[in-house]
């Protein structure tokens, strides 16, 4: 077992090459038993038997889309002020959408102008300003919408949410790693944040790829280059655990960025700096404890000018 800080091992899509056992096995998270969320599967969760092939670790689902499922049928007022507040999350991202479109175009239009240096250099800036300063609004109103539902439905308040972190939180005690699998990280956050799992989740290593990498981060950023309605403006969607702070984790890059756009690398990320924007793609590998990176396989950051460089152990 590793001593010191908590290890994040992070990995990108797991088809069509897989490289979760190898990395696992490498990393030096030891033979304990391991708990697995895979709420991103929705109603696939709990189907970990590929994942038991490949770790020789005991391995134990920790099933929080079920028990959110259960938990709703149980309480219908907690049901009600779920529903209403997703409705207000998707409401919120809507209208958010709607001013983030405009505001993107006139970044990338300044960032490809000519002209005078000086000039040009402080329209870019403000205009990338601007693009901060909508997120964070963005953020700040999200935030807003948690606590309503927060003030009403905790642990503190509702009996029945209680219960059921009381008994996530036991489970998790008998294991010092959590492997949190890909899927929907919408969903996967909506659970994770129900049950206020960030905490414990803390204190233990962390093993996840795709959304289960994203939900680390300090925000989770939607992105999609490459839709069949269209391109998708990155867009920020809400606060993620924190786990692995000061980074924007991109998943399938390769697929999902166009990464030959340099403009659009570019203005990415200066708009989320001093955050680092890393590629998770397939067969990528990134071990980080207390903020280092101990390992990297296939990682690469975008720079200032939106070049891709690769990411070295540090």
């Amino acid at each position: 077992m590793n001593s010191g800080a908590p290890l994040r091992l992070l990995l990108g899509p797991q088809r069509p090459v897989v490289n979760l056992g190898i990395a696992m096995a490498e990393c030096g998270i030891g033979d304990g038993p391991i708990a697995v969320i895979s709420a991103a599967w929705q109603e696939a969760e709990g189907d970990i038997d590929d994942i038991r092939k490949l770790v020789s670790n005991e391995l134990f689902d920790l099933p929080i889309y079920q028990r959110a499922y259960a938990l709703f049928e149980a309480d219908k007022p907690l049901h009600d002020a779920y529903r209403s507040r997703q409705d207000q999350l998707i409401d919120q991202q809507r209208l958010y959408r709607l001013r983030l479109r405009q505001l993107t175009i006139a970044a990338r239009g300044i960032l490809r102008a000519d002209g005078n240096p000086d000039a040009i250099d402080e329209e870019r800036r403000h205009a990338i300003s601007q693009l901060r300063a909508l997120d964070r609004h963005h953020l700040r109103q999200i935030n807003k919408i948690y606590k309503r539902f927060e003030e009403t439905f905790d642990r503190v308040r509702n009996s029945r949410l209680a219960e059921h972190i009381v008994e996530i939180e036991k489970q998790l005690e008998r294991c010092e790693t959590v492997l949190i699998t890909g899927g929907n990280v919408v969903v996967l956050m909506n659970r994770l944040q129900l049950f206020g799992l960030s905490r414990v989740l803390s204190r233990k290593n962390i093993v996840g790829w795709s959304a289960g990498a994203m939900a680390l981060c300090d925000r989770i950023v939607l992105f999609h280059d490459r839709m069949p309605q269209g391109r998708r403006d990155p867009e920020v969607m809400c606060n993620g655990l924190g786990l692995v702070p000061g980074t924007v984790l991109l998943p399938d890059a390769r697929n999902r960025l166009r990464t030959s756009e340099r403009v659009r690398s570019s203005l990415f990320s200066r708009r989320f700096a001093p955050a680092s924007c890393l590629t998770l793609d397939n067969e990528s590998l990134l071990l980080m404890q207390d903020g280092r990176v101990l390992n990297s396989e296939l990682v690469r950051h975008i720079a200032r000018d939106g070049k891709f460089a690769r990411v070295k152990v540090t």
